[in-house]
């Protein structure tokens, strides 16, 4: 089995996205808890938890690529607010009208659906060569492509590049540095398979014309 760090298109992209959406949360966040500070009396101390991880929600959201480019924190600060919205939720249950305890639960689910899928949009996206087949990272799941479904796969130290048999084909960036001796394994490895399953076929066909 051989492993390769590729690039996935739009990546970055997905990365602004997931920025732009901890700004909402956080601004989503000091909205709910303005109103819990009406229902509580004006209770400073009671919001003060809820206005800092809205801050930090928003300084992280306008300034990740500088504060944290590699996404090391954004796991833990969707953690963080998805249980800022759910415990507001909680004291909202008994205090505020139905509304606005359910937007705060709407919104903790939302942080709980994004802690999920934006996980892999953080890791490094690799493509697995092994016994069955390849596994092509995904941006939220890896995709399995059989032998026989292969034409031809080729890599090289910059690229690795997936022929399909309906003459369609991938290309993806290689991220990691590859030794002379690493891309000529994965080569012949990918071509003893792709060879094997055409002579799979081919003593399949034999057998069929035989009277």
């Amino acid at each position: 089995m051989f492993t390769i760090v590729v690039k996935i298109e739009g990546i970055e992209k997905k990365k602004r996205s997931s920025s732009l959406l901890h700004i909402v949360l956080g601004c989503s966040l000091i909205a709910k808890a303005a109103d819990y500070y009406r229902y509580d009396g004006n209770n400073m101390a009671s919001v003060l938890p809820f206005w800092a991880v809205s801050l930090l929600a928003i300084v992280y959201g306008l300034f990740r690529k500088r504060l944290d480019p590699e996404g090391k924190h954004n796991n833990a600060i969707r953690i963080i607010e998805l249980l800022a919205f759910f415990v507001l939720g909680y004291l909202l249950l008994n205090k505020g009208e139905t509304f606005d305890w359910v937007m705060c639960f709407v919104m903790a689910a939302i942080g709980l659906l994004l802690f999920v899928t934006e996980r892999k949009i953080y890791n490094d996206s690799e493509l697995i060569i092994h016994e069955k087949g390849l596994a092509i990272p995904g941006d939220y799941m890896i995709h399995e492509v059989p032998w026989e479904a292969l034409s031809n796969v080729v890599v090289r130290h910059d690229f690795i590049t997936i022929f399909h048999k309906n003459e369609k084909y991938l290309q993806y960036q290689v991220l990691q540095t590859l030794s002379e001796l690493e891309v000529a394994k994965m080569n012949g490895f990918c071509k003893d398979k792709i060879e094997g399953e055409k002579q799979k076929v081919d003593s399949t066909s034999t057998l069929n014309l035989k009277p």
